[in-house]
């Protein structure tokens, strides 16, 4: 029988199950449903991964797949195998990828071990032969843990089947230095260093650990271990730096292992973005602020292979808690239109960060809907255009435009406010025009009068735009609209088509932003096919694109969000990207047209001061960039959100067990205050237990490196204590990622609370 099987080989918890043979070539060989399956028939896998220890009625017959785990480092000699005929089978862990090392930098010390993904392999199409059998060379990483390979399977007529197999990589006698994912600069740790012995005899050893780049300290000694014996040494580290990293662990000629750790630079955080479009190559300057330290700055480009991957650095940036990441309207637009784009290219999204970010703009905006006016109900409807298939928000939608109709005035137009210049009441008509359906005649014919009987007033472009793409504009109207457009169009120094901004209202009673008028100018022109300058429009916008920030329209974000997912062309064919500094290449990445979400992601640190940073693609085709330079400045002392007050105490902290990091606030009356409060390394934040201790809390959101709060609304005169309820890994002293407050749309950074854990 002929079979397709998926297998994936995943780390799995490390076990202490008896060391067997070690062996430079061996066979993994399990059958796929020997008990342990599961079978669905016909009609494809079933949901989710299946557990272990999980026992389903087979209905396929069992291929078989065999994997070599296959050591790259020969200095290792083989151990006897176990006489326990239940033990796992276990392979040699120094294998790695490259080629073979050893500490002593010749061929007679141990191999170094220093390849350790959680992960390593996943092959979705592997053919079996005729038998039902297949076979796999791998080679396994350097971790001394218990590997755990998943394997799925399915025959052409739709039979499958499924089993789970282990297998355990150790060492007779070995060295485990445990060390954090990031430090910052000024951190001192106590690494601990784990030494094992796993074999029957007790054994002399010495153990000598140091640290180079960022990182200073040694230490080490000499190691006496009983049978199957265990101990833990810590050594005293200090990060005197920023940058990579590297800690070498030796145990005499039994092992050696090197692990890389990021030191990240102290200070308050400024990054300055530029972006555009790829046609051919581009260069350019971005300068970061002066008094920032060179050596430390990183350069990010992140480039777009079309809409699908804007909108998905969106969805993350949303997830992180970035500038109007939570707004209503436009993480509904942005979950909607993500959905929509990706329904009809056929391309998958990630659908719990899509349903987190869908359910919590939606609970807003049926909060924000309860009785709007008829403007906010046009912020609304105008973020709902793409919900077809959502039934409750198809219903909200038809009512919010029913609440937008009704508030119409018998002349046709819409205001906001009881007194405005005619140009601000004919933009925010145009905008409430906007978000009428096809069907809504009679409003939209009333809004289509408004313009004919003020065209004359009409003479900027900014207003010409919005009635454009407002789509009740026709005829000798339209024409004379996009003559004003078209008479606004400029190219500057570069040779770049752009528009100038008019000195105007938007429909918030503001003056239009930049990204706002290229959006609305891109979205008027958008069925205008002759004009081949048209991305130039889109180049620009994404130029103030920012990985924290957005499009930086404002309220318009979500009219930005719409001009970008129109005109960016997708990909056709997989197209190299090339970054150059100062004329030399420092990364390239390949972007993959059956990835149409995924963008090519492109990092160099520049060492120099404010080098030339050059852009190019192997083919012509317009591509979005986004190119982000990270810099860190000295603290100043200055930084403060006014009127808002926060303290930050770290009660006793000791490694493994509990403490309590307090933060006070205090704010004006009905403010909320979003924070996030950065976690060193291995830090682990109990949810529950702080937000049971946390009355002000309405919002907490964890992730590896930060928890973001939200309050609620302070009263007067209220002081809110948040407690975060911690358990550290590490002793030493840490600092972490600013402390990041926000109120409205103000936000700052303050310098962070550095940690003192001690050991037990």
């Amino acid at each position: 029988m002929m079979l397709w099987t998926w297998i994936a080989l995943l780390m799995g918890c490390g076990g202490s199950s008896a060391p067997t043979a070690m062996q430079e070539e061996s066979q993994v060989k399990g059958d796929i449903g020997g008990g342990e399956g599961y079978g669905r028939g016909a009609g494809g896998f079933a949901d989710g991964l299946m557990a272990a220890d999980e026992e389903v009625m087979m209905e396929a017959e069992a291929p078989q797949a065999a994997l070599r785990a296959r050591p790259a480092s020969k200095a290792m000699a083989p151990m006897e195998p176990s006489d326990d005929a239940d033990a796992k089978e276990e392979r040699s862990a120094s294998g790695k990828k490259g080629k073979d090392k050893n500490a002593a930098g010749g061929d007679g010390g141990p191999a170094v071990r220093e390849w350790f993904p959680e992960s390593f392999l996943w092959q979705p199409i592997v053919e079996t032969s005729a038998d039902g059998t297949a076979e796999l060379d791998v080679l396994v990483p350097d971790q001394l843990t218990s590997w755990r390979v998943l394997a799925l399977a399915h025959s052409r007529d739709g039979q499958q089947a499924g089993t789970v197999h282990s297998f355990d990589s150790r060492l007779p006698l070995y060295v485990d230095p445990v060390v954090p994912g990031w430090l910052y600069s000024g951190d001192r740790i106590d690494l601990p260093v784990q030494v094992v012995n796993t074999t029957k005899d007790g054994v002399t050893s010495s153990l000598s650990v140091e640290a180079f780049g960022a990182l200073s300290g040694s230490g080490g000694g000499a190691m006496k271990l009983a049978a199957g014996g265990s101990t833990v040494e810590r050594v005293s580290m200090a990060a005197t730096g920023a940058g990579a990293s590297k800690i070498t662990a030796l145990l005499e000629d039994a092992d050696a292992v090197e692990r890389v750790v990021r030191v990240l630079p102290e200070g308050r955080p400024v990054s300055r973005s530029r972006g555009g479009t790829l046609s051919g190559p581009r260069s350019f300057v971005l300068a970061g602020p002066g008094e920032a330290d060179g050596s430390t700055q990183e350069l990010k480009v992140l480039v777009f292979p079309g809409p699908l991957a804007v909108l998905q650095s969106e969805i993350e940036r949303a997830g992180t808690g970035g500038a109007h990441a939570y707004d209503p309207a436009y993480s509904f637009a942005l979950a909607s239109r993500l959905s929509s784009l990706s329904a009809k290219t056929g391309n998958e999204v990630d659908e719990g960060v899509l349903r987190d970010l869908k359910l919590l703009g939606w609970q807003r905006v049926v909060r924000e809907a309860r009785s709007p006016s008829a403007g906010r109900a046009a912020d609304l409807a105008a973020s709902m255009g793409d919900v077809d298939g959502h039934e409750l928000a198809e219903e909200l939608r038809d009512r919010l435009v029913k609440t937008v109709i009704a508030g119409q005035r018998a002349d046709g137009t819409w205001a906001r406010q009881d007194r405005g210049t005619l140009q601000l009441v004919l933009a925010q008509t145009a905008f409430a025009a906007r978000t009428l359906p096809e069907d809504a005649t009679g409003s939209r014919l009333r809004a289509a009068g408004v313009l004919e009987r003020n065209l004359k007033d009409v003479d900027d472009a900014y207003t010409a735009a919005l009635w454009l793409a407002s789509g009740v504009a026709g005829g000798t109207e339209a024409d004379a609209l996009r003559k004003i457009v078209l008479d606004a169009i400029s190219e500057d120094d570069t040779g770049a088509h752009t528009v100038s901004v008019p000195s105007v209202s938007n429909p918030w009673a503001t003056r239009p932003s930049k990204a706002e008028m290229l959006a609305w100018t891109s979205l008027a022109l958008a069925d205008q096919d002759d004009l081949d300058w048209k991305g130039d429009l889109v180049a620009e916008l994404m130029s103030g694109y920012d990985a924290g920030w957005g499009f930086g329209a404002g309220a318009a974000d979500v009219i930005a969000l719409e001009a970008v997912a129109k005109a960016l062309p997708g990909l056709e064919n997989p197209t190299k990207v090339t970054l150059k500094l100062d004329g030399a290449v420092v990364a390239e990445a390949t972007l993959d047209p059956a990835q149409p979400k995924v963008p090519a992601l492109l990092t160099a640190r520049p060492g120099a001061k404010d080098p030339t940073i050059e852009l190019s693609i192997d083919q012509a085709t317009g591509l979005a960039f986004v190119a982000t330079l990270d810099s860190w400045v000295p603290w100043t002392g200055d930084e403060a959100l006014p009127g808002v007050e926060v303290e930050v105490e770290a009660g006793p902290l000791r490694v493994g067990e509990t403490g309590v990091v307090t933060l006070r606030l205090s704010a004006p009356s009905g403010a909320y205050i979003t924070l996030e409060q950065g976690l060193p390394a291995g830090v682990a934040l109990d949810e529950a237990a702080t937000r049971a201790r946390s009355s002000g809390l309405t919002e907490l959101t964890a992730s590896q490196d930060r928890v973001r709060l939200v309050t609620r609304p302070f009263g007067a005169g209220e002081v809110i204590e948040l407690q975060l309820v911690v358990t550290p890994a590490f002793a030493g002293s840490f600092a972490t990622r600013p402390l990041k407050l926000a109120a409205g749309r103000n936000e700052v950074f303050i310098p962070p609370l550095r940690w003192a854990v001690s050991r037990t």
